[in-house]
């Protein structure tokens, strides 16, 4: 066993997690855009997503000199609660987040760990013994300034969930390789990051044709509580992502998708491009709550 400290917290890590080989593999590749929440209203939301949709296939269709399709329809309508240990943010500090999406009252739970190192990413056990469960390696591609792109490479694991979250046998008991890794406490308690209820609507149903894939585009909303009484999002983003289980990308393929972003980042009067990404933001809503 070796150990380290995280917020003057102890943690066992087993030696014998360095036989996971890393599998770099990216099948996933997403680009993210925040936007300007004014732009956004529930009253008018549809409209406003097609407004937003249509200026998209605009730019893009003249950058790339190929199609985008479809009309966005809602898709997702879900309920979005992101947990870590108070005052401490253990998950937070080690790389990870922890979040529950309930849709129609079925529960599922996402593991992931975020690095800009592909390997140190992949590296990071987060298998699930859980039925149904899902594990992928993805890029997410971001812009730090109007110029400047970013990559962060998150290996997560979703799985079905019945359970109710209230401590960190709620990760260990799905999770089984981040538990054997680091051995936190079943008793440590969870709580919703900076006591967030988050209300999740996610339009689909666009795609962008690249060539030997197309790419679906989504935009997702997300309210504090009710969006009938909160009717500004807290959040919005537009994105769009393309995905191979071999990381089989052509050259043509991820030159056309760099300059289908680079379009949609065109768009300023949508594009906000000092918003916080959604993980980021719900950690600083509440500033004491990991202090």
């Amino acid at each position: 066993m070796k150990s380290m400290i995280v917020k003057g917290v102890l943690l066992s890590l087993s030696l014998t997690s360095v036989a996971v080989l890393a599998n770099p593999d990216v099948t996933s590749r997403e680009y993210k855009l925040m936007l300007d929440t004014s732009k956004f209203n529930y009253v008018t939301e549809q409209s406003d997503v097609l407004a937003l949709v249509g200026d998209v296939e605009s730019v893009v269709e003249s950058a790339i000199n190929r199609n985008v399709s479809g009309t966005p329809q809602l898709e997702r309508v879900r309920d979005v609660h992101f947990y870590d240990t108070p005052n401490t943010c253990l998950l937070n500090d080690m790389g990870y987040s922890f979040r529950e999406r309930v849709e129609n009252g079925i529960s599922e739970v996402t593991l992931k760990f975020r690095s800009p190192d592909r390997y140190i990413s992949d590296y990071e056990d987060v298998s699930s013994s859980t039925s149904g469960s899902e594990t992928k390696l993805e890029a997410d591609v971001g812009a730090n300034s109007i110029n400047n792109f970013k990559v962060v490479y998150g290996h997560s694991t979703t799985a079905p969930n019945t359970r109710n979250i209230n401590d960190m046998k709620d990760v260990n008991a799905h999770f089984d390789g981040f538990d054997h890794d680091y051995n936190l406490s079943d008793n440590l308690a969870l709580n919703a990051v900076g006591g967030l209820d988050i209300s999740e609507r996610v339009y689909k149903d666009v795609y962008i044709d690249l060539g030997s894939y197309d790419a679906e585009v989504s935009v997702t909303l997300w309210y504090r509580d009710n969006p009938a009484t909160n009717t500004t999002p807290l959040v919005a983003e537009v994105s769009f992502k393309y995905k191979d289980a071999n990381a089989d990308y052509s050259r043509k393929v991820v030159n056309r998708a760099k300059q289908s972003f680079d379009a949609i980042r065109t768009l300023t009067s949508w594009v906000d491009p000092n918003s916080l990404t959604k993980t980021r933001f719900v950690y600083q809503y509440d500033p004491n709550f990991c202090q």
